[in-house]
Parts: structure tokens; sequence; C-alpha cells
């Protein structure tokens, strides 16, 4: 009965064994030896196929599991590491959710005044046209304004012209009429002054003559 329980396995598999634990080899040798249709101890001992494959199961199943035990802390690790993305990934699902639906906003937004602007922009091209139309309408007004004030500039200068030529005609008939008078003047100082002149110099000469002629004929009365 010990020499069941106590492993006994050939040293060719000392490769396999130092890579177990005892109480793996204590489960291998039990399973060898203790199944339903077991082996020997002699075979057991002994190079055996059974043995070779079954102790490489054990190995690969021993490797394996300390591969998941090292495993365990990495993947809480990791669990803990994707719950926190997970939970920021959430928050910034909820701010991008909030931005997204601000920008929904502004782009209605946007689009009412894109609206406002073009008819505005509409507005804003008729009533350009029309000031184009009344800068190029007052622009041919002070065209032609211009132009009549050339002409009345022109025509003044022409009017001027010509006041200043009958001013010089006017002086010089002044200068022959004052002439004239000298002449009759000094002629009746030489002559009777009573006798009446059948031309009279100016107006004042023609009432003197008046006044002469009513006082002759009061002085013949009396």
């Amino acid at each position: 009965m010990t020499g069941i329980l106590t492993p006994s396995f050939h040293v060719y598999y000392s490769k396999q064994l130092n890579q177990l634990p005892h109480s793996i080899k204590i489960d291998t040798w039990r399973c060898l030896t203790s199944r339903k249709h077991p082996l020997s101890l002699e075979q057991a001992s002994s190079i055996h196929p059974e043995v070779e494959d079954l102790l490489n199961k054990m190995v690969e199943n021993y490797i394996k599991q300390k591969e998941r035990q090292k495993m365990k802390p990495i993947t809480s690790d990791c669990e803990n590491l994707l719950r926190k993305e997970n939970e920021e990934l959430c928050i910034s699902k909820q701010v991008l959710e909030k931005k997204i639906e601000e920008l929904l906003d502004l782009q209605e937004q946007y689009k009412s005044c894109e609206v406002a602007m073009t008819r505005s922009l509409e507005e804003s091209s008729g009533k350009v046209t029309q000031l184009s139309d009344l800068i190029t309408f007052f622009k041919s007004i002070i065209s032609d304004t211009k132009k009549a004030i050339a002409s009345a500039e022109k025509s003044i200068d022409l009017l001027e012209n010509k006041c200043r030529h009958q001013e010089d005609i006017i002086s010089a008939k002044d200068r022959k009429i004052i002439a004239l008078v000298d002449q009759i003047l000094s002629k009746m100082e030489h002559s009777d002054v009573t006798i009446e002149l059948e031309i009279y110099s100016s107006t004042h000469e023609r009432k003197l003559w008046a006044k002469r002629h009513s006082e002759s004929e009061h002085d013949l009365e009396t």
C-alpha cells in the first residue's frame, strides 16, 4: 500500500518531475496505479508511454495554472482600468452628447442668421442698386449743371463786357454833353439872357426859363 502512495517514477522523467510539486506527483502516481485499468508498480516505475503522456499533460496543466494565477492580478488591474475607462467614456459620451446638442442648436441659429443675412443682403442689394441709379442720375445732373454754370459764366462775362462797353459809351456821351453845356454857358455869358433858348440842356434850365417868362409877364402887367 505504501508503494502505491509513494511515487517511484523512472529517472528518465526527471525533467517533467522537476517542474511539478510533490502533491501533483502523488496525484499522478495515484492516477496511474489506482484507475480503472491501472498500471502495475513496475510499469509505473519504468519508461512507459502512458506514464510519459500523463506526466506531460500534468506539466502542461500546471504551467497553464501558474500562468492563470500570474494573470489574475493583471486581469484584475485590467478590469479596474477598463471599468475606469468605461466610466470616463460614459462621462465623455454624455459631454459629447451635450456638445452635439449645443452644436445642433448653434447650427439652427446659424441657419436662421444665414436666412436673415440673405434677406438683408437681397434688400441691401436692391437699395444699393437704387442708390447707384440715384448717384448716376445726380452725376448726370451735376455734369449738366456744370455745363450750364460754365455757359452762364460765359454769358455773364459777355454781359459784363457789354456793360463796360456801354459804360464807356455813356461816359463818352456824358463828356460830350458836359462839353456842349460848357460851350452853351460860355456863349450865354456873352449873349442876352432874356432870349429864350430853343434847345435846353436840362430840365432845370427849361424850368428856369419858364420862371423868367412868368416873371416878365407879371412885370408887364404892373
